[in-house]
């Protein structure tokens, strides 16, 4: 066998595009009028492809019979260090499941994000709607520097915003009015891209979770956010007549890893003020820090850091690259801290940089903010 079959994540990756694939294909079928011209076209090509790739194992290992599609499907409910066909994984990664409730779960979003990447015809709902936020400051600028300042706004909107109302989509309408080839604005195009509205009326009382302000679904106590230990509680949100709730993309690829972001945002603004850059450079990293205050990347001392919240340590270190743009003197790969505090974690990561990528300092958030609180404390 081939060292690139034997790579069980990549079969992994390729499932969960397919479960991904799967699901976008249902959306459509639900959403879209059918065309006489419609014709079934089977399971998708990266879902056949991660079967395959386990058919090879299936037959390396002795297995006497090679697993049904149907079989691969229900293997995708139990950790993947249960499933019959052992997978050569990390130990940190053995409890995570690609199906969870019924749809592709958030490590299953991660992979296939991953594995679509390299496929330029990918079509997943984020890449969408970062196109459209990143139009959307483009096109209400007329300075490169405003375009960053949009960027940040839009970019916090997602973060701050798990439930929005159509005060806020007004709101934003009058601060972003640029329009589009089709006359409709740019915000517009990009909010309801990243929202699904609620038809409702005056106040309305949402049970939400304190801790990240999600939606909460009627009896459930925790809102299943990764790192979240927040409560159920309630929220009066004042509408004229749309309630406006994120997708599941969005919240899954913006808000929820967004959430570490703004707390390191939070602890270390007060200190630097204007020296800390969100998203600096279009998001060529997740935070800058400019101690001397020279306002270029590169001259006097520079901090960046990327801020990750993966469920598979595996996946994000084989993953993982330092943008080229962020040539600051200490770099950063900053964890949240619940996966920093997860047990073999780091190791796991560590072992999947295997040396790739240098001059980076793998730290949770809790050490990086100290870090930065005590090296602006130093500097005076």
């Amino acid at each position: 066998m081939s060292p690139d079959l034997s790579d069980d994540y990549m079969t992994v990756q390729l499932l969960a595009a397919g479960l991904a694939r799967i699901q976008m294909d249902q959306y459509r079928a639900l959403w879209s009028n059918p065309s006489p011209g419609t014709q079934a076209v089977g399971l998708p090509s990266a879902w056949n492809a991660g079967v395959n790739r386990l058919w090879w194992r299936a037959m390396e290992s002795g297995m006497t019979q090679l697993p049904t599609h149907m079989d691969v499907f229900s293997w995708c409910t139990r950790p993947l260090g249960q499933w019959p066909l052992a997978l050569e994984i990390t130990e940190s990664d053995r409890w995570l499941i690609l199906v969870e409730n019924g749809r592709p779960s958030a490590f299953a979003d991660e992979a296939a994000r991953l594995a679509m990447a390299k496929d330029p015809a990918a079509e997943l709902v984020e890449n969408r709607s970062f196109e459209l936020l990143m139009s959307t400051a483009d096109r209400n600028a007329d300075r490169e520097s405003q375009v960053q300042e949009n960027y940040v706004e839009l970019r916090s909107f997602l973060i701050d915003n798990a439930v929005a109302s159509d005060l806020d989509l007004a709101a934003l309408l009058r601060r972003f009015p640029a329009k589009n080839s089709h006359g409709q604005p740019w915000v517009k195009e990009w909010f309801l891209h990243a929202y699904q509205h609620r038809p409702v009326s005056g106040t309305t009382v949402l049970e939400v979770c304190d801790g990240c302000d999600n939606l909460l679904p009627g009896g459930q106590a925790h809102c299943g956010t990764p790192g979240c230990v927040g409560k159920a509680t309630h929220r009066n949100v004042e509408t004229m007549s749309e309630l406006y709730v994120q997708r599941m993309p969005i919240r899954r690829f913006f808000h929820d890893p967004g959430l570490a972001e703004r707390r390191l945002f939070d602890a270390v603004r007060p200190v630097l003020g204007k020296r800390m850059h969100p998203w600096w450079c279009m998001d060529a990293v997740d935070l800058a820090i400019d101690f001397d205050g020279t306002g270029r990347m590169g001259e006097g001392e520079w901090w960046a850091a990327d801020v990750k919240d993966h469920a598979s340590a595996a996946l994000l270190g084989r993953n993982f690259r330092w943008d080229r743009r962020a040539d600051a003197r200490h770099r950063f790969l900053v964890l949240a801290q619940h996966r920093f505090d997860s047990r073999g974690y780091v190791g796991d990561l560590e072992a999947a940089m295997d040396g790739r990528v240098h001059d980076v300092e793998i730290v949770g958030e809790e050490d990086f903010v100290h870090a930065v609180l005590r090296r602006a404390s130093e500097r005076g």
